[in-house]
């Protein structure tokens, strides 16, 4: 009588050759590395054609801000705009760096840009709905205009309710934007995201590389954070990076160059 172990076979898998298992192998331990701590390749360095824009929601800053400003500096977007990490301006490295860049602080966010700014101005700021509106002046000559989103986080709101409220503050805008960028808390596919700026869709569809999640950091299932576009062909690349701190992962964006629109 056979007195072991019983041995239970996955079917098929008994039938895999090395080289299977190698391939497999492979594949899980690259999906590890960008999901766990690697970087996405964000894309070739902006041009005189395009501008790049860092967005993340980095969330509250620790004592320790060296990671944070670190992946700040290494981005060195030409527009940067981060939720959170306001601490970082009274690190060495950031205030070496910022030297020939144009600073702000808007709310929660920390606004820095290669670009001159022409523009910069809260349209709301209510219940937990930010609104800014950033107008740069970009390498041509043309502006280019953001709208600066971050929208509540709290499961127990109703989107439907927080979407009728944006509606209400739309009309303040000075302008409507080529792009709008943040942190939306809605998912990818949601009705309630397409509502948000009523004829902007979101631009990952056509222009994002890689992995698309945001949210958690550290195992990014949902894409909470969006760039929304009216013209698809505005918006050149997005790629998501982890940058080893924070609690959401980054966006980095390149942008075609506004001409006369």
């Amino acid at each position: 009588m056979w007195s072991g172990r019983h041995i239970t076979r996955t079917p098929g898998v008994a039938n895999w050759s090395g080289v299977d298992w190698v391939i497999a192998g492979l594949a899980f331990a690259a999906s590890g590395h960008l999901l766990f701590g690697g970087y996405w390749f964000s894309g070739p360095p902006p041009t005189a054609e395009t501008v790049r824009i860092l967005q993340w929601n980095a969330g509250p800053t620790p004592s320790n801000v060296t990671p944070f400003t670190s992946f700040i500096v290494q981005t060195d977007a030409d527009i940067t705009v981060v939720e959170g990490a306001r601490r970082t301006t009274s690190d060495p490295l950031f205030q070496a760096w910022a030297e020939d860049k144009n600073l702000a602080l808007r709310g929660q966010f920390l606004i820095a840009s290669k670009l001159p700014i022409t523009r910069l101005q809260t349209v709301a700021w209510t219940h937990g709905i930010l609104l800014i509106e950033l107008s740069v002046k970009q390498r041509n000559g043309q502006s280019l205009d953001l709208l600066i989103v971050d929208l509540p986080s709290d499961p127990n709101r109703s989107r439907n309710t927080i979407i009728k409220e944006v509606a209400q503050v739309r009309s303040r805008l000075h302008r409507e934007p080529h792009i709008a960028i943040g942190d939306f808390n809605l998912t990818q596919y949601s009705w309630q995201l397409k509502r948000v700026l009523p004829g902007f869709f979101p631009a990952w569809s056509d222009a994002g590389l890689g992995w698309n999640g945001t949210w958690p950091r550290r195992f990014p299932i949902y894409r909470l954070d969006h760039v929304l576009s009216k013209r698809p062909t505005r918006v050149h690349l997005i790629t998501t990076t982890d940058p080893g701190c924070g609690r959401h992962r980054a966006q980095v964006i390149d942008i075609r160059a506004v001409t006369t629109d």
